[in-house]
């Protein structure tokens, strides 16, 4: 809920939010997830009113792009993440 009240701040610009997983599982099932990762996060924003869900586009890029070593379980929650952009 944090990040609504600095979202607030961009009122005309439309939100991209990308969505990651750790690698576990097949590649399919990972881009799966990270894409229902990132709609979730969506939903959550159009609910406490942060923008109209015409405004905001998810994608989900599965394990690719790590941002941590994958063999450690602190790596692997790290990888389990979503991103936001803020589109001009």
């Amino acid at each position: 809920e944090k990040i609504s009240e600095i979202l607030r701040n961009y009122p005309a610009n439309d939100l991209l939010i990308s969505g990651y997983t750790a690698r576990a599982g097949t590649e399919e099932s990972c881009i799966a997830l990270s894409k229902e990762r990132a709609a979730a996060v969506a939903d959550f924003l159009v609910k406490l009113g942060v923008k109209d869900a015409s405004c905001i586009f998810t994608q989900g890029f599965g394990s690719s792009f790590p941002i941590a070593d994958n063999s450690t379980t602190e790596g692997m929650a790290r990888n389990r993440r979503v991103e936001i952009t803020i589109m001009n």
